[in-house]
């Protein structure tokens, strides 16, 4: 294993391997340091023994079109299916079809990015006041207010509207109320970065936690930890893709990464106004394919509904 480098990637997330490639695509010698004993970052597939099928623990589905997943995975063939099926909800102790969705985007479309700024929830308690004598509109209220907190991962106290705006038109672009799968999941596209980074100058290294980088003009040196003791290794860049906690760290925290001398305020700054909101997810393997049926008198015969691609639950 090299301890110098043109290029010093701490991290093997997204960011880190999708950039490690690049550069060593571009001539440049690199390592990559990864704390866990995994790559992937928040990309975390595993396969499921008998089926095969791919079980995500972490990102799941490709939202839309964003060139820089649907482009290393065409050049690679990779096999990808649209995710199709219907919506259903648990409301009052049963399954339902869910029939908000466009109750929820009535009240986004009323947000702003021209106005001041404020936070989602404030924004819900100015442009619909609650009323007793409305049913629907409180209803209505709970499933935008589910949904930011669900979807975005965000805390309505604290998301913005002009950065729900922002997101909401960014994911028009890519149509991103798409959904897509790999047929291996996000694992297709880690084992294309591997791939790529196997056939250039990339050194990549997991199990490997960076304690401290002293840095100056022309020149950084990493201070690590692992099983085996400590190593340094030297670049003159370095390129940190280090989840938004760990930056966040207060000096002398677990995990907390030592800058000499201290970063610029700038940056420090601007970790303080970013936010990661934390989601809990919950896979089910049955036995058997299911069947959620419903038949209202002069309906149409109850049809069977196999929700294996997507499943939205309020």
């Amino acid at each position: 294993m090299p301890t110098s480098a043109d290029v010093i990637v701490i991290g093997a997330g997204a960011a880190g391997l999708a950039a490690a490639s690049e550069l060593g695509r571009s001539g440049l010698s690199v390592i990559v340091l990864e704390a866990r004993d995994r790559v992937g970052g928040r990309m975390f597939t595993q396969q499921e023994p008998v089926s095969g099928a791919a079980i995500e623990l972490g990102a799941e589905f490709i939202h839309g079109l964003p060139p820089e997943i649907w482009e290393p995975l065409q050049a690679n063939n990779i096999s990808v299916i649209e995710a199709q099926g219907e919506n259903w909800c648990h409301e009052k102790g049963r399954l339902s079809s869910c029939d908000f969705f466009s109750k929820v985007e009535q009240i986004l479309s009323r947000m702003d990015a021209s106005a001041p700024d404020e936070s989602f929830r404030s924004f819900l308690d100015r442009c619909c006041p609650d009323s007793d004598k409305d049913a629907e509109q409180r209803e209505a209220k709970e499933r935008a207010l589910g949904y930011v907190v669900g979807f975005n991962a965000a805390d309505p106290d604290l998301v913005g509207v002009h950065w729900l705006v922002k997101s909401m038109r960014a994911e028009e672009r890519i149509e991103g109320d798409r959904a897509f799968r790999a047929r291996r999941g996000y694992q297709d596209l880690i084992d294309i970065f591997l791939r790529e980074m196997s056939q250039v100058d990339v050194s990549l290294r997991t199990g490997v936690v960076v304690d401290s980088i002293v840095w100056s003009r022309d020149r950084a040196e990493l201070t690590t930890h692992e099983d085996s003791g400590h190593r340094m290794f030297t670049a003159p860049c370095v390129l940190v893709t280090l989840p938004l906690a760990v930056l966040q760290s207060a000096p002398g925290e677990t995990g907390a990464v030592r800058f000499s001398p201290n970063l610029p305020t700038s940056k420090l700054g601007a970790f303080t106004k970013l936010e990661m909101g934390k989601v809990v997810r919950v896979s089910l393997r049955f036995r058997r394919r299911f069947i959620v049926a419903s038949r209202a008198a002069g309906s149409r015969p109850a049809r069977t509904v196999h929700r294996r691609d997507r499943a939205r639950w309020s």
